[in-house]
């Protein structure tokens, strides 16, 4: 496939249109978190998102370009049925779980910061369980960003009525951590089966999960009415369901294929600053001067540490003759 400049130029708008979706998920979130329960919040988003990823699946495994990235075939090994329903539980409903408790207690900005250290969590998770090292280049950018969260824990944050900054901040932490450690199985699920495949049966996991939760605690599914009353809340949790678990994929495969996933995936960098400046515009969020400083800071520590994560992979697979190359994953 011949790539031209104005290929490239549509790869890269993909690639950070991917980088604006999910840092804005935080913002997403935000007015359905206040409008209902964490637990039945979780259990109404992925039932949304078994639906529009079921959508998405029934075109795209009808394409043999698409379906050899994203699956064809709806068939599953036995014995890979426990590592998708881990992926999904922890990996899809516990981020979730926490990431919309944690919205009841800090700003969109500050959960958009700690979501977008996800790759340094995936790393860290893979120094324990895969034999992966960071050199110092990489250690320097990881100290710098959790210097930058201290800052920011500690610094002015977006005050929620009722809520307990401290709280907030662990909750997310436990949100981030969920997607990160299920990362690399996620990731080999998604090459065996195809990314909508493997994430669709996710997803199917945690609704079921979520659904005998629900009703276990007592909790009021008629809240689904708050939802469908108002256009805004409906929208809302369509995007996160459909868009930000769905169609992002899609737009993802696209920058792949025209600049390459090393680039692209740069891109998702963005996301923290995203987040930020979308909870600024959409939700009146404080704009201080030291939190765009940090928020800049940590940006630019995540490109480091991804920049030279991509060249100890490459130079580990030319020793090795194996890909080694960790990738972070969203919801």
């Amino acid at each position: 496939m011949n790539i031209t400049n104005k290929d490239v130029v549509l790869g890269w708008t993909a690639a950070i249109a991917v980088a604006v979706i999910w840092g804005v998920t935080g913002v997403v979130s935000k007015p359905l978190s206040m409008a209902v329960d964490p637990m039945t919040l979780v259990f109404f988003r992925y039932v949304t998102a078994v639906i529009g990823l079921s959508i998405i699946f029934f075109f795209t495994s009808r394409s043999k370009s698409l379906s050899q990235d994203l699956g064809g075939s709806l068939k599953i090994d036995k014995k890979d049925i426990l590592k998708i329903a881990l992926c999904g539980i922890i990996g899809q409903g516990a981020f979730s779980l926490f990431n919309f408790l944690s919205l009841s207690h800090i700003g969109a900005t500050e959960n958009g910061v700690i979501q977008g250290m996800q790759p340094f969590a995936t790393v860290f998770f893979g120094m324990l369980f895969m034999n992966f090292r960071m050199n110092k280049i990489q250690w320097g950018a990881f100290i710098a960003s959790a210097l930058c969260i201290y800052a920011m824990s500690v610094g002015p944050t977006n005050s929620i009525e009722g809520g307990t900054p401290l709280l907030g901040y662990v909750f997310v932490t436990c949100s981030m951590l969920s997607l990160a450690w299920t990362a690399h199985l996620r990731a080999s699920l998604a090459d065996k089966y195809g990314s909508v495949v493997s994430m669709l049966y996710q997803y199917i996991s945690v609704a079921v999960a979520g659904f005998f939760v629900v009703i276990a605690m007592g909790l009021d599914l008629s809240q689904i009415f708050i939802i469908l009353d108002s256009p805004l809340l409906l929208g809302l949790l369509i995007f996160l369901g459909t868009g930000i678990s769905g169609g992002s994929y899609l737009i993802q495969l696209y920058s792949f294929k025209r600049i390459g996933v090393e680039k692209a995936t740069m891109a998702l960098n963005l996301m923290p600053l995203v987040g930020y400046m979308v909870a600024v515009l959409t939700l009146g969020e404080q704009m201080e001067l030291s939190k765009t400083i940090i928020v800049s800071l940590i940006v630019a520590a995540l490109y480091v540490f991804t920049k030279y994560e991509t060249k100890a992979d490459k130079a580990a697979s030319e020793l090795d003759n194996e890909p080694t190359t960790l990738k972070a994953q969203k919801a």
